[in-house]
């Protein structure tokens, strides 16, 4: 179930840094990622606005799978939150 969110941000992230490290691990079955860290803060954004519409195009049974990715889409969402907050905060403390 992992590699096909790897291959989900393999197909959505733009050419750079961050496709590159997904494609690194997923080739290498390093199927783990920080969502907490602040650099994957895009990767957050696609998961929690455009994972289950990706599952539903493009597994065989979307449905089985958009019920077991609905958790992960939700903590995707939270931490969505948190990183706009975070960012919210680090502006207003701008001079």
């Amino acid at each position: 179930m992992t590699s096909f969110l790897f291959d989900f941000l393999e197909d959505t992230l733009p050419e750079g840094p961050a496709r590159e490290e997904i494609h690194e691990l997923n080739e290498h079955n390093v199927l783990m990622l920080d969502l907490r860290d602040p650099s994957h803060s895009k990767i957050v954004d696609l998961i929690a606005e455009q994972f289950l519409s990706w599952v539903a195009r493009n597994a065989a049974d979307p449905e089985a799978l958009s019920k077991g990715y609905g958790e992960l889409v939700d903590l995707a969402q939270m931490q969505q939150g948190h990183n706009q907050a975070a960012t919210g905060f680090r502006e207003r403390l701008r001079p």
